[in-house]
């Protein structure tokens, strides 16, 4: 291959893609090289003490304290009836915040 076949060899294949073009072609290649490092600047924390979060105190137990005023409640709808008695052991099931088992145990109570 003598060095006049080589030039028309590269004018063809320049002829398709212009010099504006590998230009702009040229610099996204950087920017995209650029944005595709993640950005690892640290700052420089001299004398800084770390700040310890404070733990959460537990939460208070909300269910429990309500058997008590269920209990109250539903020995002054009973009035002394002995059929309503057994509506008063659903109480305990709110100690665990099972309302749904609750209202399950006292449904089953009016029943019988």
């Amino acid at each position: 291959m003598d060095h006049q076949s080589f030039d028309s060899l590269t004018c063809l294949a320049a002829e398709g893609i212009s010099h504006r073009r590998s230009l702009l072609m040229l610099g996204a290649a950087g920017i995209a090289a650029a944005f595709a490092a993640p950005f690892t600047a640290d700052a420089k924390h001299k004398g800084a003490k770390k700040k310890h979060k404070k733990k959460c105190p537990p939460a208070p137990d909300l269910c429990a304290p309500q058997v008590g005023p269920c209990t109250d409640l539903l020995t002054i709808a009973c009035n002394g009836d002995p059929s309503c008695q057994d509506s008063l052991a659903c109480c305990s099931e709110l100690s665990t915040c099972d309302f749904s088992g609750f209202f399950a145990c006292l449904i089953k109570s009016q029943l019988n």
